[in-house]
């Protein structure tokens, strides 16, 4: 392959036009994960954590986090009351909400962002791997073209075009650079890769034990699994697939021909954690963001498929209930 020819690949890869379908719906998950913790997870708690009077008060994450260094905090604006605080937690929702229903969906989706950020930085020991990871796609989900779809703002632009008059511009959005979705999407797999490297640098995942201890951690575990936690040879083929398709997600997950197995034995990976092991978010930050990797025809085409399955049996079966 030719030196113009990469770079003709490389240019494809960041920029050729693609439609908004998938990073449109990856934008309502995301947002369904960030009101999650919002709601559930901090919810009446909120100021247990991140009030003036938090349990890891601000002075000591400061001095012991921060080492006295700055950080992006915009809780530091604010007075340092309850009802200030407790007001930005109201603010963080609605943000969320507006985020999900696609409203203001450039800005909403920052401020979900950056209030991420200031929440990590407030307190950084209420925080999970998921956290961090939805923190770190989510800049490049703000100045993604998220909201062309499935959103209020795209309802609005088209409403205010009928009414002007102005009809050819009444139509789907045109396709766009998909370079924000990329970098997701690298996101994802650097977070294999890092994985990855960091199991085959110890002995336990390469002696096939590893997942024996992880099925030992009884403070963490969520449902029961008899049949494999007791199983010394399961337990070793586990261990093994996890390397396997730990390797694979960021490597053959960006062939044709391979992404789909490469998915399909992730979400198995992610799904089987989430069962045994209680980790809010965690997993399904990861789930959620497999779906970037899934082109926006081929989804198009599955939805599609599924609709003329489901009208045909609907059909039939109302068409035999009527000669009944």
């Amino acid at each position: 392959m030719t030196i113009s020819a990469l770079i003709k690949l490389w240019r494809q890869f960041w920029f050729a036009p693609e439609d908004s379908t998938v990073i449109t719906i990856y934008r309502i998950l995301y947002g369904l994960l960030v009101l999650q913790v919002a709601v559930v997870h901090l919810g009446a708690n909120f100021l247990d954590w991140y009030g003036p009077k938090a349990i890891v008060t601000l002075p000591t994450v400061v001095k012991y986090f921060w080492h006295n260094e700055p950080r992006f905090d915009w809780l530091l604006l604010l007075p340092q009351t309850d009802s200030a605080i407790g007001a930005f937690h109201l603010a963080f929702i609605f943000a969320t909400v507006f985020m999900i229903i696609g409203f203001g969906t450039r800005y909403s989706t920052l401020f979900v962002w950056l209030s991420l950020v200031s929440l990590h930085h407030q307190d950084p020991f209420n925080i999970n791997g998921g956290d961090g990871f939805l923190r770190a796609v989510g800049p490049w989900l703000a100045f993604s073209n998220c909201g062309d779809k499935y959103s209020l703002d795209a309802w609005l632009k088209n409403l205010i075009n009928r009414k002007r008059g102005r009809l050819d511009l009444i139509t789907d959005c045109p396709a766009k650079a998909p370079w924000a979705q990329r970098m997701i999407q690298i996101q994802l797999a650097l977070v294999y890769w890092q994985t990855f490297g960091c199991k085959i640098a110890g002995s336990q995942w390469l002696d096939g034990s590893a997942v024996y201890y992880a099925t030992r951690l009884d403070d963490m575990f969520r449902f029961p699994a008899p049949l494999i936690a007791n199983n010394m040879f399961l337990l070793k083929i586990l261990n093994w697939f996890t390397l396997i398709i730990e390797l694979a997600g960021w490597t053959l997950i960006w062939f044709k021909d391979t992404r789909y197995w490469v998915l399909l034995g992730l979400l198995g990976l992610h799904l089987g954690i989430d069962y045994m092991i209680n980790l809010p978010v965690f997993e399904w930050a990861f789930i959620c963001t497999l779906l970037t990797f899934v082109p926006s025809h081929d989804l198009t085409n599955f939805f599609s498929r599924l609709s003329t399955y489901y009208k045909a049996k609907l059909k039939t079966k109302f068409g035999a209930n009527s000669h009944k």
